[in-house]
């Protein structure tokens, strides 16, 4: 399977599984390969983006269309997320109470400190964004709800790894050697400097490494309740607008205030 959070589940083989059903995952390898903010897609760049056969991607996005899944543009022809999948998302994050918490929570800090702030639940070896608040400055950083950024190279991911137990660190580390191979060694040793400054300073930073003009850092949450997911917090803004300084100095300290702030309204 290409899909890449098939494979970091685990060394699962689905080919040995009789129970897995092959059309079904290639259908959900479809409906992944969209990124939030997008226009349409064609068959061609939905089979590069899945590795799957063109032949194997028309039939899939005619099938996904017909269940309302996809709706195809009538001028174009490409093809975009329908509402049955909006539909699907919107249940998936209705589940999450702390979305509710956290709106307006994250909306006041990125008033008050100009920046941008947003909730993201640890998938596989990225980070997913369930809740996110825009500054709002001219220019500020552009990912909302769905937004897919990874862990190894941004403050929200550093900062979530830094904050689990040492057991599932090494787990993630079999799957970020993976991801990365050659580069692993170089990545492994920026996590271990992030888990560092988190142990001293209570927060993760990544200044220009995700996108050169970005200046963030991040925060983990504790667990909020039996099976939910690990969760972190960010602050993010442009490098013309914030220093290292500001982050380490201001934003830092204010993005854990913030996380002190949730907690009992989450635990309670």
């Amino acid at each position: 399977m290409s899909n890449q959070r098939l494979v970091e589940a685990s060394d699962y083989d689905p080919a040995q599984d009789r129970h897995f059903v092959t059309a079904l995952a290639r259908g959900l390898e479809v409906l992944a390969a969209f990124r939030p903010g997008e226009g349409t897609l064609s068959n061609q760049q939905l089979a590069a983006r899945t590795g799957l056969p063109k032949s194997t991607v028309s039939r899939l996005s005619y099938t996904l269309t017909r269940l309302g899944y996809l709706a195809q543009d009538a001028e174009q022809g490409g093809y975009r997320p329908g509402l049955a999948a909006i539909s699907l998302a919107g249940s998936l994050l209705g589940s999450f109470d702390i979305r509710r918490v956290m709106a307006p929570l994250l909306r006041d800090f990125s008033l008050s400190h100009t920046i941008s702030a947003s909730l993201g639940l640890l998938d596989g070896t990225d980070i997913v964004y369930l809740e996110t608040c825009r500054s709002q400055a001219r220019v500020s950083v552009q990912l909302s709800v769905g937004s897919r950024v990874p862990l190894a190279t941004t403050a929200i991911g550093r900062a979530c790894y830094a904050g689990l137990p040492s057991s599932e660190q090494l787990r993630l580390n079999t799957l970020l050697a993976s991801r990365y191979g050659e580069e692993w060694p170089s990545h492994a040793a920026r996590l271990q400097a992030a888990c560092a400054q988190y142990q001293q300073q209570g927060f993760c930073s990544s200044f220009g490494e995700f996108e050169p003009d970005v200046m963030a850092v991040g925060v983990a949450l504790p667990p909020l309740g039996p099976g939910q997911g690990a969760m972190c917090l960010n602050a993010s803004g442009p490098a013309f607008a914030f220093t290292p300084q500001d982050m380490a100095g201001r934003i830092g300290p204010a993005l854990l205030a913030l996380r002190d702030q949730i907690l009992p309204r989450t635990t309670g």
